[in-house]
C-alpha cells in the first residue's frame, strides 16, 4: 500500500491520452523504474550540467522539494508543480525541512527561509560566500559551510548571524566541494580544505579542538564527516589520507584506512561505508579493517551512499545509480538514464527519488 501511494503521488501525468507503457521492471533487480518527469527545461540545461542536490520529501510524503543547478527551488505536490522560487545562483545542495519551513543554502551566498506550502520568503541572510552544502539544524541554530572555508551559525527563526568560524584556504590545489557540518554530542564537527577537522561549541563557535589529519601537499580536503550521536568516535573522509576514525572528545586518531581520493563516509551499524577514487568499500566500524570492496571503474568517484532495506544506493558520479548489497558489496542492479547521476538519492521505504544530470526526476520502486 505504501509503495502504491508513493508512486501515485509522484507519478508523471503525460500530456497524451494514448495508452502508456507499463513501468519498466528489470528482472532480478531490486528496483523498477516507476516514472520519469522532466524538471529542468531543455533550454536551461546548458553545457554538461550537473545536479548535486538531493530531493527532500515532507512527512506526509505528498510534497517533494527539488533544488536544481539553474537556481530554482520547486515544490511538487502530488506530482505537479505547486510553486517555485528562483535564487540568484545555482542550488548546489539539498534544502532541509523543519516543520512548515524550508531552509535553503544557495550558491549565491544567501540562506533562505521559505514557507514550505507557498514558497514565500520568511527571511534571508546574505553571507557573501558561495554555500556548498545543506544547512544543519540543531536546537534552533542553522550551521552552514561555504567554499570560502567558513562555518556560520544563524538563528533559525530570524536568520540573525550568531557566530562565524573561518580557516584560510590552503595554498595548493583543492577539490571542489566541502564537508557539511555535523552536530553530535553538543558539538559541531567541521572539516576544511586544509585537511583540518575542528570541533566547535554550537553556542559560540569556539574551537574545542582542531586536528590536521591530511598531512602536507595538495588535495588535503576533508570532504565528509559522519558523527553518530553517542558514538565516542567521528568518521572522516580525507582526500589525501583516506578514511579516519577520530576520538570525538579530543580529535586523537583511532584508526585509519588508506583510500585514494576519499570523498564520502557513512556509518551503518557495524560497518563504515566509504567511497574514493574508483572504489566503494566497507570497513569494520571498530577497527577500520576492510570487509568488502566494489570497483567503480577508472577515476569514478561515488556519491554519498544511502542505505535502505539492506541496499546501498550510490551513483558513480556522472554514471549509473547502483544498488549494492550492504553486507557483501555485491552489485545487484544499476540504472543509467543516459546523462548519469551526481547526487545522493532520496530513499524512503519502497521508493527512491533522484534527478539525473539531464534534469529529469526519476522515481524508482524498490522491491522488498
Amino acid at each position: 500500500m505504501m509503495l502504491a501511494a508513493l508512486l501515485v503521488a509522484f507519478s508523471f501525468t503525460p500530456i497524451s491520452h494514448a495508452p502508456q507503457p507499463k513501468a519498466a521492471v528489470l528482472k532480478d533487480k531490486p528496483f523498477f523504474v516507476a516514472s520519469m518527469q522532466r524538471i529542468v527545461p531543455f533550454d536551461s540545461l546548458g553545457f554538461n550540467p550537473i545536479e548535486t542536490a538531493t530531493p527532500v520529501i515532507d512527512e506526509a510524503q505528498t510534497r517533494l522539494y527539488l533544488s536544481t543547478h539553474d537556481g530554482v527551488i520547486r515544490c511538487m505536490f502530488r506530482g505537479r508543480q505547486s510553486w517555485f522560487f528562483k535564487m540568484n545562483g545555482g542550488a548546489l545542495a539539498a534544502p532541509i525541512l523543519e516543520g512548515e519551513t524550508l531552509f535553503v543554502a544557495g550558491g549565491d551566498g544567501i540562506v533562505y527561509s521559505l514557507n514550505r506550502f507557498n514558497g514565500a520568503v520568511r527571511w534571508q541572510a546574505d553571507l557573501n560566500e558561495e554555500l556548498t552544502t545543506s544547512p544543519t539544524l540543531s536546537e534552533g541554530r542553522l550551521f552552514v559551510m561555504s567554499s570560502g572555508q567558513s562555518v556560520t551559525a544563524l538563528a533559525a527563526k530570524t536568520g540573525k548571524r550568531l557566530w562565524k568560524f573561518h580557516r584560510d584556504p590552503p595554498g595548493g590545489f583543492t577539490i571542489r566541494g566541502d564537508a557539511r557540518p555535523v552536530v553530535a554530542n553538543n558539538t559541531v564537527f567541521a572539516g576544511f580544505a586544509d585537511g583540518s577537522v575542528v570541533a566547535l561549541g554550537p553556542a559560540d563557535g569556539v574551537a574545542k579542538w582542531s586536528r590536521p589529519v591530511s598531512g602536507v601537499g595538495d588535495y588535503l580536503d576533508i570532504d565528509w564527516i559522519d558523527a553518530p550521536e553517542n558514538d565516542p568516535h567521528i568518521y572522516v573522509a580525507s582526500a589525501k589520507a583516506g578514511i579516519l576514525a577520530l576520538d570525538a572528545a579530543n580529535g586523537d586518531l583511532v584508526w585509519t584506512f588508506a583510500l585514494a581520493g576519499a570523498n564520502h563516509v557513512l556509518v551503518d551499524g557495524p560497518r563504515v561505508i566509504a567511497g574514493g577514487r574508483s572504489s566503494l568499500i566497507a570497513l569494520g566500524r571498530s577497527n577500520g579493517k576492510p570487509l568488502w570492496k566494489l570497483d567503480l571503474g577508472k577515476d569514478h568517484y561515488p556519491t554519498q551512499p544511502v542505505i535502505i532495506s539492506g541496499l546501498v544506493l550510490v551513483a558513480a558520479d556522472r554514471g549509473p545509480l547502483l544498488m549494492v548489497d550492504e553486507k557483501t558489496g555485491e552489485a545487484r542492479g544499476a540504472f543509467e538514464p543516459g546523462s548519469g547521476f551526481s547526487m545522493p538519492v532520496l530513499a524512503v521505504p519502497h521508493a527512491a527519488y533522484a534527478i539525473s544530470n539531464g534534469g529529469a526526476l526519476f522515481t524508482l520502486g524498490l522491491v522488498p
